[in-house]
């Protein structure tokens, strides 16, 4: 999910068995809006691609509307839901689960 960090931008992705899984993508609130969390996704896809994997997954918040809208926007497709996958200030909250094929 695209999230707040103290460095400007990172991503960190988990590959084996042909799979790989974005952990995080995180782009400085202060740079929202750039294009770089677009510039992060595209390096972190093709470093999966690097590294052998044909399909690639995340979770995101469903309230990161701009987060989801990045992953769709690049060509992943919600495969499923995590109930109360995340801490929230309220409690719990949902993961929406992504795929897409490399």
């Amino acid at each position: 999910a695209v999230s707040t960090c103290s460095r400007s931008r990172h991503g960190v992705l988990s590959t084996g068995a042909g799979e790989a899984h974005l952990l995080n993508l995180c782009v400085r609130p202060a740079l929202h809006g750039a294009g770089l969390g677009r510039v992060l996704l595209d390096a972190v896809l093709r470093q999966a691609t690097v590294r052998g994997a044909r399909e690639i997954f995340l979770e995101v918040r469903p309230s990161n509307a701009a987060a989801v809208r990045l992953y769709e926007g690049s060509g992943f497709r919600q495969i499923g839901r995590r109930k109360r996958y995340y801490r929230a200030k309220d409690g719990r909250e949902d993961a929406l689960v992504f795929a897409r094929a490399l």
